[in-house]
């Protein structure tokens, strides 16, 4: 039987400790980046912010990491990208849009990177306040 207590215990201020030096590893489902590639989609009544982690595979010599906030209002959203580690070229751009209820992120790859595989975390923020439209 698989037992969660290996892996995991209470930390502390109601943390989750990993064992053992225990670590998360992610393999998809991924999608590939064309055009206005929807990454993700979240409600602007649930959540306010979004923090991502996305890992873009073009081929064995192009490869990204970026780490990217999104925050977002029933009319504005805004992208920053405050961490971007890859071996040479940018393989994406990202941005958001809010359209009074929901906010698009979208990828668009750069100019010869058309069709690289993307997977992504995410961690979302609920919003403090109601949303009133």
């Amino acid at each position: 039987m698989f037992n969660l207590s290996k892996f995991f215990n209470k930390g502390l201020k109601d943390s989750v400790l990993f064992q053992s030096n225990g670590a998360m590893s992610h393999n998809g489902p991924w999608k590939q980046v064309y055009t206005n590639t929807l990454l993700d989609r979240f409600h602007v009544g649930d959540f306010s912010s979004a923090e991502y982690t996305i890992s873009i595979d073009f081929d064995k010599d192009n490869k990204e990491v970026l780490k990217v906030l999104v925050t977002a209002s029933l009319d504005e959203a805004s992208v920053i990208i405050y961490a971007r580690n890859n071996l040479g070229s940018n393989l994406v751009e990202v941005s958001a849009t809010v359209n009074n209820s929901y906010v698009d992120i979208t990828l668009n790859p750069t100019e010869t990177k058309q069709g690289a595989k993307v997977i992504y975390t995410v961690q979302y923020f609920q919003n403090q306040n109601p949303q009133v439209v």
